[in-house]
């Protein structure tokens, strides 16, 4: 498939979004969108229980590796958080589109890949490469990368700058 001028729309929305991430490390947002309609949106973000802007961010203080130890974090993921939203509003995602501001990592991929959505469209890469897992690819998930809208490539560096 080609990025179309309604890809443009949304990848528009999840650009508008991404500033308001709380994470410390990384400002992701995500968008699902079935039969043209935006069903969610979100952005990497903590759980109210745990403020990294008052606790840290654990990540940075146990040096962890940007891409690695996804495990180590009090955050979601804008794509989590996306499908645990969707799931709480019972919403059927199935057969919808991502857009995502970054690639989801392999923690995300997977859940897309479990939750039925057949389009991905993202802005930038990711810096976790497995080259031998791709659940998107091996389920039939359609992965395009399409333009930053409002940040074109000629973006400030602190927008193309980020470690999850």
């Amino acid at each position: 498939m080609a990025i179309t001028e309604e890809d443009k729309k949304f990848l528009k929305i999840i650009d508008e979004k991404e500033h308001e991430a709380k994470c410390l490390r990384a400002n992701i947002a995500a968008a699902i969108v079935k039969d043209g309609e935006l069903l969610i949106k979100h952005c990497n973000d903590w759980h109210p229980e745990y403020n990294c802007s008052e606790i840290g961010c654990i990540r940075n203080e146990m040096k962890v590796e940007s891409g690695t130890r996804r495990e180590i974090c009090y955050g979601i993921c804008a794509e989590q958080w996306c499908l645990a939203l969707a799931a709480k509003q019972g919403l059927n995602v199935e057969g919808s589109t991502m857009y995502c501001t970054k690639h989801p990592c392999r923690v995300c991929s997977s859940l897309i890949a479990e939750s039925g959505i057949k389009r991905v469209v993202f802005q930038e890469g990711y810096p976790e490469v497995i080259p031998r897992f791709d659940i998107l690819k091996d389920r039939g998930v359609i992965v395009e990368q399409g333009p930053n809208i409002i940040y074109p490539d000629d973006a400030p560096p602190e927008r193309k700058s980020w470690s999850v």
